[in-house]
């Protein structure tokens, strides 16, 4: 399974990467384990807004790369769920093979303590 998610930060910016564990990154991000990203070294997470859950890798690839190209105003519509990933992107992605994982979705302030159920976990039937 592959994983997008949509981290908010400490400025309200969005960040948007690619993983097939989503706990880990988010682990990363906040500094708790090696690997996280520059731009969230400088600007923190403070939530995970999305994640969608492709079963394709090339699929999920897509997604993030249209989602880094859209707009403020576009990218904050999909997190907010007032726009749908077929009405922002079209014919551009095969959205019949994403789920919104909303399990995934909360304050990022349990992932900072080390406490990752609450924020990022992997559905249990999977």
């Amino acid at each position: 399974m592959y994983f997008v998610y949509v981290l908010r930060c400490v400025d309200s910016s969005l960040y948007c990467g690619y993983t097939t564990d989503v706990a880990h990154r988010i682990k990363a991000h906040t500094g708790k384990v090696k690997g996280g990203a520059r731009y969230t070294k400088i600007r923190p997470p403070v939530r995970v807004e999305a994640v969608w859950s492709c079963s394709e890798k090339g699929t999920a690839l897509a997604l993030e790369k249209l989602f880094k190209n859209l707009d403020k105003q576009d990218k904050e519509l999909l997190v907010s769920d007032n726009a749908t990933l077929t009405g922002l992107f079209g014919d551009k992605l095969e959205s019949g093979h994403i789920n919104r994982e909303r399990s995934h979705e909360g304050d990022i302030r349990e992932a900072a303590d080390g406490d990752m159920e609450s924020v990022a976990r992997l559905p249990q039937d999977q």
